[in-house]
């Protein structure tokens, strides 16, 4: 009898691997955590998005004192009120404790009080300021339940613990069209790289901004964390910081406890924003569970009502359009995937995409593929042709135009992109020295050596065989890659090489412009990772656009840099950019 149950083990866990426990895995809340765990509970119940905290930024029950940034949010405010508690810090250390003012006074309190000279020079170069959360995570609140419902079923389905449903209130407090500076989009928060292993990722579609799509492939994502760290605060903090930088952080304290490593490890890339995920993550989690207790009785969101088919060919929008009847407006907000492009049928949408119709629309089991076939073969042949992604440049412009220019149906123009710095981009992105079908190709910023090989509709394996890598080598920036033309003619390459850095482009200037640009000179210590990630919060694209002279390989201290600020679009301004009307 045992026997037999130990047989039967065996076969769930060959059928199913760790999936099986996953489902009914408890969270873990060290208690060591508390204190960053009620910091971020605060952020997300107290203080709005016009206020916020300046702290320790080692210990998180070190808050000295809150900030109204003011209507305008002023930043300058922050930069105040840092000196004042900096200074009031440094008073402390050379007055050795002894006359303080009633502020200093103050500010000592809040440390122990046998605080070390060594633990108060360090609290000086430390303080950081946190921005409140209180109205977006109530927002977020609100309009998860048009999504809850689902994510649960998908978790479900994909054998994945209930409580990730809360992950998006810390990725994107339940924005479905979030896009962050560095181009993760939706829901989740998914980077491009990421997205690809799991849905469809492109110019014409972009899954990641899908809610449903976006669900199961987090889900996957973190499960496939979990299989290679064994534990959920791992996995979870793995999604932050990566399955390979979490491993590293273990090897070097011996520990898979997430409140060691949070605390104890320290690496250029494991930053403040990694070392607190997880505390984040349980603050996320019980401010949603008791939502009520925080923000009253809310209003909540109810889910979307739709019906969905399966497109079987290539299909313009416009024919779809012609097919079903429904709300354009209600259509765009269930088909987020959809780019611009798609609805001003400069692009097809491709066969396989699924497409959620209204409630009440023409029934979804109606197939494309009834449409007469002499008919959609004349559509298809009046479509406008593909156009060609040209990059110009306009050093007076700092920023693309709030809205997109509408376009003819007869000749659709290439869509508009941002104008930026003063370097030719369009020529960067061709084939060059083309020889017997091969060429090789010099990788940029935002590009890796899997992007260049899906593009030349190869393997990476093959590329890194043709570049004379290893098995698992990864190219770096500015390194050049041997690729051959066998599966795709060189144009083609270039296209979807330049479409893709439309669409980060694109998506960016759809929700920030640069405002003003600031000289910089680097110091000692920083590259390019810590300039544009951990200071300035920049993707290193546009750092390199506004200084075309200056080479991303060759930062170093001194460098002097022309840093680009930015800051968000103002709402009516991202959602008129969004939606666009179509040309049907």
């Amino acid at each position: 009898m045992a026997r037999g149950r130990v047989c039967w083990i065996w076969l769930a866990l060959l059928l199913w691997g760790p999936s099986v426990f996953a489902r009914n895995d408890t969270l873990a809340y060290p208690r060591a955590l508390f204190h960053k765990v009620e910091f971020w509970k605060l952020i997300y119940t107290k203080y709005n998005t016009r206020q916020g905290v300046l702290h320790d930024a080692e210990d998180l029950s070190i808050i000295y004192q809150s900030v109204d940034l003011g209507p305008f949010g002023d930043q300058g405010r922050v930069d105040v009120q840092r000196m004042r508690v900096r200074d009031a810090i440094n008073g402390i250390l050379n007055k050795r404790g002894q006359n303080l003012t009633s502020f200093e006074k103050e500010i000592l309190s809040k440390f122990p009080r046998y605080a070390s000279r060594s633990r108060l020079s360090q609290a000086a170069g430390s303080i950081r300021f946190q921005l409140g959360q209180a109205d977006r995570f109530r927002a977020g609140v609100i309009n998860s339940y048009k999504y809850l419902r689902d994510i649960e079923k998908i978790l479900k389905e994909e054998g994945a613990p209930d409580f990730i449903k809360y992950l998006p209130h810390v990725e994107s407090s339940f924005q479905e069209s979030a896009i962050s500076k560095v181009g993760a989009a939706g829901l989740w928060q998914i980077m491009p790289a990421t997205g690809r292993q799991f849905i469809r990722v492109d110019y014409a579609v972009d899954e990641r901004l899908d809610p449903w799509l976006a669900s199961r492939a987090a889900a996957k994502y973190l499960l496939q964390n979990y299989r290679r760290l064994r534990e959920w605060p791992l996995a979870l903090t793995a999604y932050n910081h990566g399955a390979g930088g979490v491993e590293r952080a273990m090897r070097a304290l011996g520990t898979s406890d997430i409140a060691e490593i949070a605390f104890q490890y320290s690496s250029r890339s494991f930053g403040f924003a990694s070392r607190n995920f997880y505390a984040q993550f349980l603050a996320a989690v019980q401010v949603a569970q008791d939502y009520q207790k925080h923000f009253g009785n809310l209003e909540l969101a109810k889910p979307h009502e739709f019906e969905e088919l399966r497109l079987k060919k290539d299909t313009f929008f416009r024919d779809l359009s012609r097919q079903y009847v429904f709300n354009l407006a209600e259509f765009k907000k269930i088909n987020l995937a959809l780019r611009p492009v798609v609805y001003k049928n400069e692009r097809a949408i491709p066969k396989g995409t699924l497409i959620r119709l209204p409630k009440g629309s023409k029934p979804a089991d109606v197939a494309i593929a009834s449409i007469d076939s002499k008919a959609s073969q004349k559509i298809l042949e009046s479509a406008p042709p593909k156009p060609e992604i040209k990059l110009k440049v306009d050093s007076s412009r700092l920023d693309r135009p709030a809205t997109a220019t509408k376009v003819s149906e007869k000749a659709p123009p290439a869509p508009p992109l941002p104008v930026l710095g003063s370097m030719d981009q369009g020529s960067r992105y061709r084939v060059k020295n083309l020889v017997e079908g091969r060429a090789w190709i010099r990788v940029e910023v935002n590009e890796s050596l899997s992007q260049i090989a899906e593009w030349a509709g190869v393997s990476a394996a093959e590329v890194r065989k043709w570049s004379g890598l290893s098995e698992r080598g990864q190219a770096r920036l500015g390194q050049k890659l041997l690729i051959r033309f066998e599966n795709i003619a060189p144009e083609r390459f270039e296209q979807r090489r330049q479409e893709y850095h439309a669409q980060i482009r694109e998506d960016f200037f759809s929700r920030y412009k640069v405002n003003q640009l600031v000289d910089y000179a680097v110091q000692d210590g920083e590259n390019l990772w810590s300039i544009c990630y951990q200071k300035f919060e920049i993707p290193p694209w546009l750092l390199e656009e506004f200084n075309p002279e200056v080479s991303l390989l060759e930062i170093r201290k001194g460098t002097k840099l022309r840093i680009p600020r930015v800051e968000n679009l103002p709402a009516d301004v991202m959602t008129s950019s969004q939606n666009d009307g179509a040309n049907l």
